[in-house]
């Protein structure tokens, strides 16, 4: 009798509610997006050649990652995520003030390890190739910057957007783009991030069309800023993007990441969990100057 309800009971906390069964129309995605600041350690004020490879070991665990930043140390993150397509953003274009940077600074750049501004986008893309197919990578800089000495010398990278093409298990395409906009609270950075985003928008508009879509990244505005908020919602409603929630939740952080979203025909994107990623901040230090944001997406596939 003991036996028969032992039995029984394996059965029943066994059994599943058909609801809770999975589609085999839906799956996962884990998304990390972080800035590493990545910049040579003469800048940095740190070392990041120490804390870059423990940045790579810890975000292999996500299917598909967004890095900004990872200019002078990308080798180093890339080398502990086996198994990923990788896909890097824009160089340095031919912008002649960068150019003729490049060449005066080439001596430090000889003598001095991994120091070679000034960079490209610094944004790379990596997906998890085991679990997703990635294809038809698009690389666009922007038109504009503001600063080489001032106005937090943005002008010494040539940021953009990367656009990478993810399918998943189900079949559902995604579209995904990784950015980096202009920092700085004055009024000449407002106007360059307008005109970033403006170039962001077109880019998903023309790229994209009414496709699923991803954007994650370094967006550089904060709503507790004057005429920041009101810039990325302009941005926002122009493409149709939802926030996921994913944001910083340490004080020390400022708010400047974001990772957005919508769905497009036959595939939705619902947000099942965001936040910060805590495992890349430590009891004694952080790996980067920038909070680490994580969304994990369930993607369905509907007629």
């Amino acid at each position: 009798m003991t036996a028969c309800i032992a039995v029984l009971c394996a059965v029943l906390l066994s059994a599943q509610p058909c609801g809770a069964q999975p589609s085999p129309d839906e799956t996962s995605l884990s998304v990390l997006s972080y800035n590493v600041h990545g910049v040579s350690r003469f800048i940095a004020k740190d070392n990041p050649r120490d804390r870059s490879p423990t940045i790579g070991w810890l975000a292999s665990r996500y299917d598909l990652v967004l890095l900004q930043e990872d200019f002078e140390y990308h080798d180093l993150i890339a080398a502990q995520m086996p198994g990923r397509a990788t896909f890097r953003g824009n160089g340095v274009g031919r912008d002649l003030r960068r150019v003729a940077a490049k060449a005066l600074l080439f001596p430090a750049a000889v003598l001095l390890p991994r120091f070679s501004p000034p960079y490209g986008a610094g944004l790379t893309t990596l997906v998890d190739a085991r679990k997703l197919e990635a294809s038809d990578p698009q690389r666009q800089p922007y038109t504009a910057c503001n600063g080489w000495m001032r106005g937090r010398a943005n002008c010494w990278a040539a940021k953009g957007f990367l656009r990478v093409r993810i399918r998943l298990s189900n079949g559902a395409a995604v579209e995904v783009y990784n950015t980096h906009l202009d920092a700085g609270p004055g009024e000449r950075s407002k106007a360059v991030r307008r005109q970033q985003l403006d170039e962001l928008a077109e880019g998903i508009e023309r790229l994209s069309g009414e496709r699923a879509v991803i954007a994650a990244g370094d967006f550089n505005c904060a709503f507790g800023r004057p005429g920041d908020g009101d810039l990325l919602m302009s941005f926002r409603e122009r493409v149709g993007l939802d926030d996921s929630g994913a944001g910083p939740e340490l004080p020390v952080w400022r708010e400047r990441d974001y990772v957005l979203y919508r769905g497009g025909p036959g595939v939705t994107l619902a947000v099942d969990e965001a936040g910060e990623a805590g495992e890349f901040v430590s009891d004694r230090r952080a790996l980067s100057d920038h909070a680490a944001l994580f969304v994990r997406f369930r993607a369905r596939v509907v007629p």
